[in-house]
């Protein structure tokens, strides 16, 4: 089973990914980047353990040092890329596009994106989504924030609130299938957000004004 982990996603023997300047890869990364060269061509159930190690050059003992299995290391990789990808777009200006862009690469890899999300439990999978999903809703609150005066416990409250509306959407388009259309869905969630995040913002430093 996937190791979700505190902060950045991390492997299993708690490497933190590393920073985007190191030159070469640790193990765990190198692993991850075979596999995704894998998953080009053959699915995730084609993948084996021996092929991963002989293409990265290890032994098959230096795998499994590493992680349990084969949905243990696509899960690691899943969580460090979505996790990537959120926050590379944490801004609310951006956020709505880079949330679009996101579902709709996991709906055009649905295989995939299916068997790592089956190989996590269901509190691991709304662990991870609400932690990062968190990390993006804190940043756009900062932003909107500007020079309103709330109390810590108000913001807390604005970011997680905020933040399990869509967590919720995506937790529900897992469960149907990524049936809902990605474009149509963010962008309902684009409009019902817009404004409303600054609104409440705004009411809860009237209150803790009072």
């Amino acid at each position: 089973m996937a190791h979700v982990a505190h902060g950045r996603a991390q492997s299993p023997r708690g490497h933190a990914a590393p920073p985007a300047y190191t030159k070469k890869p640790t193990t765990p990364e190198l692993l991850g980047q075979i596999l995704k060269e894998q998953l080009r061509t053959i699915p995730l159930s084609k993948v084996t353990v021996a092929g991963l190690a002989a293409d990265a050059g290890i032994s098959r003992q230096a795998f499994y040092y590493h992680f349990s299995d084969i949905h243990d290391l696509a899960a690691w990789v899943f969580q460090i890329d979505i996790a990537d990808h959120i926050m590379a777009h944490a801004s609310y200006a951006q956020w709505a596009n880079g949330f679009r862009q996101m579902l709709a690469y996991m709906q055009a890899h649905r295989d995939q994106a299916y068997a790592v999300i089956n190989s996590l439990s269901h509190e691991e999978l709304e662990q991870f989504f609400f932690r990062t999903l968190r990390e993006m809703m804190s940043v756009i609150v900062a932003e909107l924030e500007g020079d309103l005066r709330l109390a810590e416990a108000s913001r807390t409250f604005v970011i997680e609130h905020f933040t399990l509306i869509v967590l919720g959407h995506l937790l529900h388009w897992f469960a149907t299938d990524m049936a809902a259309n990605p474009t149509g869905l963010v962008d309902d969630l684009e409009l019902i957000l817009h404004g409303t995040v600054r609104a409440a913002l705004e009411r809860f430093a009237q209150r803790d004004a009072m």
